[in-house]
């Protein structure tokens, strides 16, 4: 696609979001590598949200094989909604591009980014409509899930009710989660207090405005490896002056179980994210659109 296109696209978004805000479509865009079971588990919840209103999934495929390719192509068939695999070539951790491949393809006027281990509440699309304020970003939080728990959800040995509040609580006391009360909805929490903390946004669940996404040029492809290219994004918004909306207890998302990695503040990815609060930029010059060197 090209720049003029893209450029095209962008501004259409904004004007159409602005005059047509509460049915405004949304693009949910999730990101994934190798891992089709945990996969299967997120587009089976995807698949079921209620009142919703007008959306799509994205699938950001940083490169997996066959088995992905094949889960897709199943829930396909069924999907109620489009459902767009955006895969890229295998050349290492990518989720930079990865996310900026599914947001060309996508065409929502809001888009939610949620990662391919982290399974969604049947009210998830609805509850970050609600959410969704012009001049702010969304961020939402998760809950653990154990590694037995996560091991069984993936056999199909058990399945995960989001909205059985006595279930939930009976995983909580059996170990299989690791904090009970985010689960729940309370509409009445103070969702802007801490406009500026760009430490909260976590990639497994944010929300975004299109318009805002094209105003800092999407994520910066600079950053390759594990860590900060989230961190990177939250601070480009708030430079942009776009603020931050906790989503705090209404789209929390159960993260299935993986080994996490320590991310060292040090190296070129912390470098590059340093010289970005140094420098208070805005839009990155490797993204959505590629600024010739």
């Amino acid at each position: 696609m090209s720049e003029t296109a893209l450029l095209i696209r962008a501004n259409f978004s904004k004007n159409f979001a602005s005059t047509h805000s509460a049915q405004m479509k949304i693009s949910v865009i999730v990101s994934t590598y190798n891992h089709p079971s945990y996969l299967t588990l997120v587009l089976d919840s995807l698949k079921n949200q209620v009142n919703a209103g007008e959306y799509e999934i994205v699938i950001a495929d940083d490169g997996s094989g066959p088995e992905t390719k094949k889960v897709v192509e199943d829930f396909q068939k069924i999907f109620p909604v489009p459902l767009i695999h955006a895969w890229q070539e295998d050349l290492g951790f990518r989720l930079a591009a990865s996310r900026n491949n599914a947001c060309k393809l996508s065409s929502g006027d809001y888009l939610i980014f949620l990662d391919g281990d982290c399974i969604p509440k049947k009210d998830f699309v609805e509850k970050h409509r609600k959410l969704a304020e012009k001049g702010f970003f969304v961020t939402g939080t998760r809950v653990l899930l154990s590694q037995t728990f996560s091991l069984d959800l993936e056999n199909q040995v058990t399945r995960l009710d989001t909205n059985n509040f006595f279930k939930l609580f009976r995983h909580f006391f059996d170990n299989h989660f690791n904090k009970i009360i985010s689960v729940f909805y309370n509409p009445l929490f103070p969702r802007k207090l801490d406009k500026n903390n760009w430490k909260k946004l976590r990639g497994c669940n944010f929300a975004v405005w299109r318009e805002d996404l094209f105003k800092v040029n999407g994520f910066d492809e600079g950053f390759t490896g594990w860590g900060f290219e989230d961190s990177d994004f939250a601070v480009r918004l708030i430079n942009a002056g776009v603020r931050r909306k906790a989503g705090n207890f209404a789209v929390t998302v159960f993260h299935l179980y993986h080994k996490e990695l320590k991310t060292k503040q040090e190296g070129p990815s912390w470098d590059r994210l340093l010289q970005t609060l140094k420098q208070k930029k805005v839009a990155c010059k490797k993204g959505l659109v590629q600024t010739k060197p």
